[in-house]
């Protein structure tokens, strides 16, 4: 694991938020810091702390073995992706507990290998389904879930773009991965993108399969992105044969259109495709309003199944 190669370590490590998405509240870490505080202020806690320059990112609390728990472990806190009053919260309580009682190690990463180490924490207890009680699903073959067919259309796609002068580079996301199959087209055109999905059982599929890379992919709600993301956050951001997108539910694919441009960077290159015009219409009209300038392109195929419609623009400056 990223984690325990990062910080040096043989032991276990668990987490104590349950969720990618909990990590941005941290409601459970500043309750249980509260509580190592005070045998802190008594020289009783072993601790690593991990931090970029002066930040904490993570302190970790060794657990050793007992009647309950037959190994030792370490429980893992950290106030990296939370909100701001609870970023300040968690470097206040981890100050405190750090003046009491020295770390055994002061490891020194980048908050990029943090976060990656943190997203393949959760990627794995998920594909180990430690996240999901009585799962009753079933693993399947590659064959019978993803398709090389699928996989060149998108490639394609990056063909049209490329003449176009729209090659997406620097910091990508990908929202609505489902199990990875666009995404897998984007790690062999040599693409790293960040992919999201709030499918666990898609998303499961995917690690399961090697497909999607544990160190970025998230369970998360595409239409909350805001929430967990800076503005400016990304140089691009794709999605692939979303939808159905239809009347009834068109707040939801617009919001989640509004949400996509908000965390993009000025300039950055949106990419959407879906199966039909109608389909790509309401997704281009949300993005225009949103402050994206592009255009829509027919993409249609014999087959007329995969990306037939696709949008494809800028984020312009406010």
């Amino acid at each position: 694991m990223l984690l325990q190669e990062l910080l040096g370590i043989d032991e276990e490590v668990y987490f104590v938020e349950e969720s990618y998405i909990a990590q941005r509240t941290i409601e459970r870490t500043i309750d249980y810091l509260n509580g190592v505080r005070r045998f802190a202020e008594e020289g009783l806690v072993r601790l690593l702390r991990v931090r970029e320059g002066e930040h904490t990112l993570g302190l970790l609390l060794f657990n050793p073995a007992n009647d309950e728990v037959p190994v030792d472990f370490w429980s893992v806190f950290t106030g990296a992706f939370a909100g701001t009053r609870s970023k300040k919260a968690f470097e206040a309580l981890a100050d405190s507990i750090l003046t009491s009682n020295l770390p055994e190690k002061d490891i020194e990463i980048s908050s990029e290998s943090w976060r990656d180490a943190v997203n393949e924490y959760y990627s794995l207890m998920l594909v180990n389904r430690n996240l999901c009680a009585a799962c009753a699903a079933r693993p399947q073959s590659y064959g019978s879930v993803f398709s090389e067919s699928r996989i060149q259309r998108v490639a394609e796609i990056f063909g049209i773009l490329q003449k176009k002068g729209l090659s997406p580079e620097g910091r990508l996301l990908e929202v609505c991965c489902g199990n990875g199959m666009s995404t897998l087209a984007l790690y062999r055109l040599g693409l790293d993108p960040l992919a999201i999905e709030i499918n666990k059982c898609a998303v499961c599929q995917g690690l399961e399969q090697g497909v999607l890379n544990p160190q970025k992919t998230v369970i998360m709600d595409a239409t909350a992105l805001s929430r967990y993301f800076e503005q400016g956050s990304f140089d691009a951001v794709m999605g692939f044969m979303l939808g159905l997108v239809y009347e009834f539910n068109k707040e939801l694919w617009t919001g989640i259109m509004r949400e996509a441009v908000s965390v993009a960077n000025e300039g950055a290159l949106m990419l959407f495709t879906v199966s039909s015009r109608p389909e790509i219409e309401i997704l281009a009209e949300a993005l225009f309003r949103a402050g994206v300038k592009g255009e829509i392109v027919d993409n249609t195929d014999s087959d007329g199944t995969y990306d037939q419609w696709f949008f494809v623009g800028r984020k312009q400056k406010a």
